[in-house]
């Protein structure tokens, strides 16, 4: 699978994502996968591919569980001088609001809808399939497996913060918006 904007980006950041950079980069060839069949050719693919390079990434580089803050500053950081303003605004919002409930109204916002509904897809595995068949989600998860990228999520957690469960849950509280 080819998505030469989001390789560049995901090799900067190969060492912090360690073991789990296969993992990371499957989640985001698999969100991409799906927000191209979901926003078509609405969808900003140079800008779709900058945001899902850094949606997550403050999980690794930043060792945040409420990582939206910090994988965007990174983002605003290290994509200034590829991007215009306007661009790296609508990278902003994709990142900021991959985790809404609801539907972003906005500039951009099929690129960002699309983002955020792929990723819904893939982070529920198929729970939410915003119009994804689950045929089409097989073949795609076949050709990009998983890797251990749900474990890996599952473990920031207590690798963080041990037992300390309420903390946990409070700070992923504040990745979600309605």
């Amino acid at each position: 699978t080819s998505a030469p904007t989001l390789d560049k980006y995901l090799e900067m950041h190969r060492d912090a994502l360690g073991t789990d950079y296969t993992a990371y980069r499957n989640h985001n060839l698999r969100v991409l996968s799906y927000a191209l069949h979901i926003g078509g050719d609405s969808v900003r693919r140079d800008v779709a591919e900058a945001a899902l390079a850094f949606h997550d990434i403050g999980l690794w580089t930043d060792d945040a569980l409420a990582y939206l803050e910090p994988s965007s500053k990174r983002a605003m950081a290290e994509l200034a001088a590829d991007f215009s303003p306007l661009d790296l605004e609508l990278i902003n919002t994709t990142i900021m609001l991959h985790h809404k409930v609801t539907p972003y109204e906005g500039p951009g916002a099929a690129t960002v809808n699309a983002v955020r509904k792929g990723d819904w897809v893939d982070a529920s595995k198929g729970l939410v399939p915003h119009g994804i068949p689950a045929d089409d989600r097989a073949l795609v998860d076949m050709q990009l497996p998983n890797a251990g990228f749900h474990r890996a999520l599952a473990g920031f957690g207590p690798k963080l913060h041990g037992a300390n469960v309420p903390r946990i849950v409070w700070e992923l509280a504040s990745i979600f918006r309605i």
